[in-house]
């Protein structure tokens, strides 16, 4: 079984590097971290620029970043139904649950490799062109290097939580449509629906898309020399993505499984 799941990892993965528009994705993130320089300019000052870091990833990753990543997952399965290769991929043998894990595995490391992107691209204009030497409040050193560097990178690991939610929720609808289209359509109509009235109908707190800034938190206060703790917020985060992408899952998993592929 994992054997299986390897190989079609693998084999998605080889499709994918194939394919131009797999790299769209990271280049326009990098440029998104390059453009929040017009808006958020950052020079040698004798000021650390960590607030420039905060700024840029949470727009480049929870902006467009979510929205590559939720056109892309969308698209992963649909496009195996509307070409007919799924077909194909069951001959081998491949369990239909093996391969919406694989394509789960995917969706997961496209978002990993934009986040890794984003923070490689912020962290060293940072570096080069203004200063980062920890976080000061007058005299009193408030925050090091070290400590706001770790804080990042706790921040990106509890990133990827949401991110497995959002990958799940794409995956779960394009399992229920063969046309590419239409899958990134209901993926992304009933995103910006929920969000629209989520606070009316005080649904947030139940819903993932609500906590997708939450793992930067922490870092962003300390940029502003303010205190910051993890938990609850984290811990809220945490749960509510995790659950809703075994959620998500489970019904891509069951939809898939129902699914007519000679259709």
């Amino acid at each position: 079984m994992i054997h299986r799941i390897w190989t079609a990892y693998l084999v998605e993965i080889i499709k994918a590097l194939r394919l131009r528009s797999t790299y769209l994705g990271p280049l326009l993130v990098i440029l998104a971290v390059l453009g929040a320089l017009f808006l958020h300019p950052i020079e040698r000052d004798g000021k650390s620029d960590y607030a420039f870091i905060a700024y840029a990833t949470p727009v480049a990753l929870d902006l467009l970043g979510l929205l590559l990543v939720l056109v892309y997952c969308a698209g992963s399965i649909s496009s195996e139904l509307s070409s007919g290769t799924i077909r194909l991929l069951m001959v081998r043998p491949l369990r239909r649950w093996e391969f919406l894990v694989a394509k789960l595995m995917l969706g997961m490391t496209y978002g990993a490799v934009l986040t890794i992107l984003v923070a490689g691209t912020s962290w060293s204009l940072a570096f080069f062109l203004g200063e980062l030497a920890g976080v000061s409040y007058g005299s009193e050193v408030l925050y090091t290097a070290g400590e706001m560097r770790n804080a990042y990178l706790l921040g990106m690991a509890l990133s990827l939580v949401p991110q497995f939610a959002v990958v799940a929720y794409a995956t779960m609808l394009a399992a229920f449509t063969r046309n590419i289209a239409g899958a990134i359509g209901a993926a992304i109509g009933l995103w910006v629906f929920l969000d629209m009235v989520k606070y009316p109908l005080h649904i947030n707190p139940f819903l993932f898309s609500s906590y997708l800034e939450t793992p930067w938190s922490v870092f962003a206060n300390r940029t502003e020399a303010l205190d910051a703790s993890w938990f609850p917020a984290m811990g809220y985060c945490a749960l509510t993505s995790f659950s809703g992408g075994v959620l998500f899952v489970l019904v891509a998993v069951r939809a898939l499984s129902r699914r007519n592929l000679h259709t």
